[in-house]
């Protein structure tokens, strides 16, 4: 992207930082990171963004210094060395200089020794959780976001198709799963969005989120979810299917769940509610009688994190918007049946909503 896409980022964070009476933001967060410098980081190693209104300081690694230098936009890069207690001694000056300030910084994602560490270094300084903000400010997507997610999204597509063409009767559900890995890094995915798994059977209803060396069979239902990450865009996508005969309540279950699923994505449009998405989803289980056997959020939005506001669940008064990207996922985890979970991504447009998941929801494979 170009630099001034960035520069546009970075000045969203300083009118944060100007409503909240910041002198500098110290961000730590994986997202953010990538968000405002867009430097790809192995996810053993981390980095640090300074902002202020005159100045912007991004701290690396040692081992990423070089690469920093030669693809990130920031100028002013310098690194700290790993694996030392004093390893932020590089920005002593800055410390130094910084006496009674206040400081944004993005809890939980700051972990305890960092901030520890932070507090010792600036003593007298007043620190102020800026987490909420961040993440909204990655809420609405640019055309160039959009565009890349599309291709996350293809990817995730193209691996899910894959698995359910490759699922057979006695597969054990980490080999599937490994199919759909080794397909989503063919089409050109940095890394899974989060660990796939397939859940089959009894492990579908639990559920359990890994895949194990379960064999697959007829007669069950199989909830597999996954996700890409494409130039540091997640997608995430989750089909239910059998590889077999399924009985009537099987079946009642599937399509029963699929029907909520299309009925909410029909609601969505610029000026909703994200609780009133969710209710919308929530009531209709509640009157098909599987109120009790859903258990989690009807969706989500995602893009650098994979999941990022706005949140669709119970009491939440985001308002969707223009250029949003969320998920639509609502379950039913019917103990003795199977579950079912039908996850696609959506876009928010002017006037309503564009599918973007187009792998087609068949209960057999």
């Amino acid at each position: 992207m170009d630099a001034m896409v960035f520069l546009e980022r970075i000045e969203g964070v300083r009118k944060v930082m100007e409503a909240k009476e910041l002198d500098v933001c110290i961000l730590t967060n994986r997202a953010s990171l990538r968000y405002f410098t867009g430097l790809r980081m192995n996810t053993a190693a981390f980095s640090i963004l300074l902002i202020s209104q005159e100045e912007i300081e991004y701290v690396v690694a040692r081992l990423d210094l070089k690469r920093a230098e030669r693809d990130c936009w920031i100028k002013d890069i310098i690194s700290f060395p790993e694996d030392t207690p004093d390893y932020l001694h590089v920005l002593n000056d800055f410390f130094t200089q910084w006496n009674q300030i206040r400081v944004g910084v993005e809890l939980p994602e700051l972990n305890y020794e960092t901030y520890h560490y932070l507090q010792e270094k600036l003593a007298n300084a007043r620190f102020t959780n800026i987490a909420e903000e961040m993440g909204q400010l990655r809420t609405i997507k640019s055309d160039v976001e959009i565009k890349i997610i599309r291709k996350s999204t293809y990817i995730a597509d193209m691996a899910m198709q894959e698995a359910l063409k490759a699922a057979k009767p006695g597969m054990k559900e980490y080999e599937v799963t490994a199919i759909a890995r080794y397909a989503m890094l063919k089409e050109g995915a940095e890394n899974p969005s989060f660990e796939p798994f397939l859940a089959s059977g009894e492990n579908s209803w639990l559920p359990q989120r890994y895949s194990s060396d379960k064999a697959l069979k007829p007669y069950e239902l199989n909830l597999m979810d996954m996700g890409g990450i494409y130039q540091g865009y997640c997608s995430d996508i989750t089909r239910t299917f059998s590889v077999g005969e399924t009985t009537p309540e099987q079946k009642r279950l599937f399509y029963d769940v699929l029907a909520v699923q299309q009925e909410t994505i029909r609601s969505l449009r610029p000026g909703i509610s994200a609780g009133e998405v969710d209710y919308i989803a929530r009531q209709a289980i509640h009157e098909l009688g599987y109120g009790e056997y859903f258990p989690h959020l009807t969706g989500h939005g995602l893009g650098i994190d994979i999941h990022e506001g706005p949140i669709i669940d119970k009491g939440r008064t985001d308002i969707l918007q223009k250029n949003m990207v969320l998920t639509i996922e609502p379950g039913v985890y019917l103990p003795g049946v199977g579950a079912v979970r039908i996850e696609d991504m959506v876009l928010i447009t002017e006037d309503g909503y564009e599918i973007l998941t187009q792998t087609k929801r068949n209960l057999i494979s």
